[in-house]
């Protein structure tokens, strides 16, 4: 993808810069998707970010997506089928990432993950479906 910031081309990335178990990359394989479940993320009772639980009848898949609403951070997604089995995970600094999806049943329950760091401090958000 290429964006035009401030008059000059940018790239971004379609990928986290850790990506961890799974199957696949969603930016890819996962068109028309849409949020199943979503909650804030919060630094004492300040909004800074968004998890959400994504879905794709494209790829079959659920993953998770993490923005951060002050700028590029640490940041972590998540998504585990089941919770606390097959985890997988991407690891990026920007301000907006994704984990690997994990192909799996529209009914399966899943839950996902999410971290920002801020100043050393991590701010989490947990979304299960």
């Amino acid at each position: 993808m290429i964006l035009l910031a401030a008059g000059m081309l940018v790239n971004v990335s379609p990928a986290s810069a850790v990506d961890v178990g799974g199957n696949g990359n969603p930016y890819y394989d996962c068109p028309n998707a849409f949020t199943v479940a979503s909650t804030n993320i919060t630094r004492n009772g300040q909004v800074i970010g968004l998890v959400e639980m994504r879905w794709s009848w494209s790829c079959s898949g659920n993953w998770t997506r993490t923005t951060s609403y002050i700028g590029a951070r640490s940041l972590y997604s998540a998504i585990d089928k089941n919770p606390n089995e097959n985890t997988a995970y991407g690891l990026d600094y920007a301000t907006q990432n994704w984990s690997p999806y994990w192909r799996v049943a529209a009914s399966q329950p899943m839950c996902s993950y999410a971290s920002i760091q801020d100043g050393g401090t991590y701010y989490y958000g947990t979304v299960c479906a």
